[in-house]
Order: structure tokens, then C-alpha cells, then sequence
């Protein structure tokens, strides 16, 4: 199969480290995602708002450092290859916090993921929404040890 998007091409390089695709094939990934892109940004650039409510790109941290606040204040830095802002796109609710860039060169990949299973491959879809519940709710009991952790 060719793959004449650049950045479809790096995105299915890391299929492997990308637990949404755990169990896909390229050709499954590739019928579900669109409008795949790299970009680039400097440092203090807002790859998004918390509150937002306009985009659903997802993301895919290639190289650099991405800074995550909620109400002004940084509650996460993103520094290796690592996918996010996924929540947006797959529950609708507003951009739970600020995106920005930490330092210059910062390389992402963005796409979407079809939002109708008019695909003619619904078992990709079956597979993606699988893998997207056990890494949300992998993210949901990391945050309650968390909690657990500092209560004691």
C-alpha cells in the first residue's frame, strides 16, 4: 500500500507507541484519519484554549515540548512522543485546557479521525473506539492513584 501523505507515513511509523491503533492495521488507521498534517510551532504559540469548543484536532507530539494549563496554571508538560487533545474529538465537550508550545521547533501531527462509519471498514471503527475506551479509562484510574496518593 503507497502512502503519499508524509505525515500519514510518520504517524503509522508509530502506530506501535499509539494505543488508539493497538490491533489496527495501517489500511484501518489510514481509512479512519484525514486531514493528517505536521506543523510546527514556536515557543509561547497556542496549539489550543481551554473552552474551546471549535476544534477537534488530535494531536501527536513528535519532537519538542508542549505545556497543558487549566485556569492559568501548567498542570502538565508533554515532552516525548505522545498523542493528546483526543478528548475534544471523541465526547464533544469544550477543550479542557491550554495547549502551548514550551520552546522552539516544537513538531506535531495533526489529524482527524471520521466521525461516520459510512468507512468501508466498520471493524476499524469497532477497534478504534475499543482501544480509545481502555486508554480513557487507563487515564481515568492513573488520576484516581493519583488522588489516592496525595490524600495520604
Amino acid at each position: 500500500m503507497a502512502i503519499p501523505n508524509p505525515a500519514l507515513a510518520t504517524l503509522l511509523k508509530f502506530r506501535k507507541q499509539i494505543t488508539f491503533f493497538d490491533d489496527m492495521t495501517p489500511a484501518e488507521i489510514s481509512e479512519l484519519l484525514y486531514n493528517i498534517r505536521f506543523q510546527k510551532f514556536n515557543k509561547g504559540e497556542v496549539l489550543f484554549r481551554q473552552g474551546d469548543n471549535k476544534t477537534k484536532e488530535i494531536y501527536y507530539l513528535l519532537k519538542g515540548e508542549i505545556i497543558l494549563n487549566v485556569n492559568k496554571m501548567r498542570i502538565a508538560t508533554l515532552d516525548k512522543p505522545t498523542l493528546f487533545g483526543e478528548m475534544r474529538a471523541f465526547i464533544g465537550e469544550p477543550r479542557s485546557a491550554t495547549a502551548i508550545a514550551g520552546d522552539n521547533g516544537a513538531t506535531l501531527i495533526k489529524f482527524f479521525i471520521k466521525e461516520s462509519m459510512e468507512s468501508s471498514e466498520p471493524r476499524a471503527f469497532a477497534k478504534l473506539y475499543r482501544n480509545v475506551v481502555h486508554e480513557l479509562a487507563k487515564k481515568i484510574l492513573d488520576m484516581n492513584r493519583k488522588l489516592l496518593m496525595a490524600g495520604k
